[in-house]
C-alpha cells in the first residue's frame, strides 16, 4: 500500500467507503447490509491491508455506530475517519453551533475525541455560505473538535473556486477514465500542489464499465428504463474501447479503471466500498499492482478526452416519465 503524508494525516491510497456497513446500498448489492460481526471482518481486512482512512457519514444509516463499536472493541487499531455534514437553511442561522452539535454527535457515535476529516456533503454549502462556513470550520479546529475541513464536490465547476479559497484541507471528487477533465486541465495537480488532499470516488462510473453489451441493445426488465438509442450510439462504442484498452495492456477493466486514477499525479486516495472481506482483499490486490507508465496514462488521457457529456452523466441515462 502506498501512502501520502498531508495535513497531519497518513493517507492510504485506498480509503474504505463504509456506506455498505450501515444500510442496503448499491444496485449490485445482493447480500444486503452486513451484520455487525460481518462488518467487523470487513474493517479487519481493511486494517490488515494497510488502509488508514474510513469514509462515512451520519447519512449512511448505522455506519458511524458500527465503526464506533469496532473501535471500542479494538482500541489498538486506529483509523483516521472522514465523516460528513450538511448545512440547511435552518442551521445556517448559526453555522458554528450547528456544526459543533453535528460534529460532537458524530464523535460520540464514532467513539473518537475529534474528527480527523470533517467534510461538507456538497459544494453548495460553500457556494451558499462562503466565508461564514470557512470561519465556522476554523473555529471548530481551534476548539479541537475537528482536525481538517473538507468538501465533497458533485458539480465540479466549483473545483477551482474551492482550491483558491484556501478554506479546505481535503476535497473529494468523482473521476474516472472517461470523466477526466480535471486531470486534463490541471486542477487535480493544482489542488495537490496547494497541499489539499485529493480523494476520488466513482472510478467505475456507477458500474458502467461492467455492463454487458446486451444491456445497451435490449432493455433488461429488472433494470431501470434506459435511453437505449443514446446508450447504443454514444455509450457502447466508448465502453468497448475501454475494454480493448484493457486487453491491450493484458489487465482487467477493473484494474485499468483503478490504476488510471490511483497512478495519476495528485490523487491521494480512492474511496472504494466493499460488501465482504473478500472484496476488500480483492481491491487491495489491485492497489498493490505496479503503476501504469506515464506513457500509458498519457495515451489514455488522449484517447478519452472530450467524451460526450451524455456518457459521463448517469442521471441522463434513464428515461423519465
Amino acid at each position: 500500500m502506498n501512502y501520502t503524508e498531508k495535513n497531519g494525516l497518513k493517507i492510504s491510497k485506498m480509503t474504505l467507503g463504509t456506506v455498505q456497513l450501515g444500510m442496503n446500498y448499491g444496485v449490485n448489492n445482493s447480500s444486503g447490509m452486513p451484520s455487525e460481526e460481518q462488518s467487523f471482518t470487513i474493517l479487519d481486512a481493511a486494517y490488515e491491508g494497510g488502509v488508514t482512512i474510513l469514509d462515512t457519514s451520519d447519512d449512511y444509516g448505522k455506519s458511524e455506530e458500527v465503526i464506533g463499536a469496532y473501535l471500542r472493541k479494538n482500541p489498538d487499531k486506529h483509523f483516521d475517519i472522514c465523516t460528513k455534514f450538511k448545512v440547511t437553511e435552518e442551521t445556517s442561522k448559526d453555522i458554528y453551533n450547528s456544526l459543533k452539535t453535528f460534529a460532537l454527535a458524530s464523535c460520540k457515535k464514532l467513539s473518537i475525541d475529534r474528527i480527523p476529516i470533517f467534510m461538507s456533503h456538497t459544494e453548495k454549502n460553500y457556494i451558499d455560505y462562503g466565508e461564514r462556513l470557512v470561519e465556522a470550520l476554523n473555529e471548530l479546529k481551534k476548539d479541537g473538535i475537528i482536525v481538517n475541513s473538507a468538501i465533497s464536490l458533485s458539480n465540479k465547476d466549483a473545483f477551482e473556486r474551492i482550491i483558491d479559497c484556501g478554506g479546505f484541507e481535503a476535497v473529494q471528487i468523482p473521476l474516472n477514465i472517461l470523466d477526466n477533465k480535471e486531470i486534463q486541465n490541471g486542477l487535480v495537480k493544482k489542488a495537490s500542489d496547494a497541499g489539499i488532499a485529493v480523494f476520488v470516488r466513482s472510478v467505475y462510473l456507477q458500474g458502467l464499465f461492467f455492463r454487458k453489451k446486451e444491456d445497451f441493445l435490449v432493455q433488461n426488465p429488472n433494470a431501470p428504463t434506459l435511453k437505449l438509442k443514446e446508450m447504443n450510439e454514444k455509450v457502447l462504442p466508448v465502453i468497448e474501447r475501454v475494454r480493448e484498452f484493457a486487453d491491450e495492456l493484458n489487465i482487467s477493466v477493473a484494474q485499468l479503471a483503478m490504476s488510471f486514477i490511483k497512478d495519476t499525479y495528485g490523487v491521494d486516495s480512492l474511496v472504494v466500498g466493499s460488501e465482504t472481506p473478500e472484496q476488500v482483499k480483492s481491491n487491495l490486490e489491485m492497489f498493490n499492482q505496479p503503476e501504469l507508465s506515464k506513457e500509458v496514462l498519457s495515451k489514455i488521457l488522449n484517447e478519452f478526452k472530450n467524451v460526450d457529456p451524455f456518457v459521463i452523466s448517469p442521471w441522463e441515462w434513464e428515461k423519465r416519465k
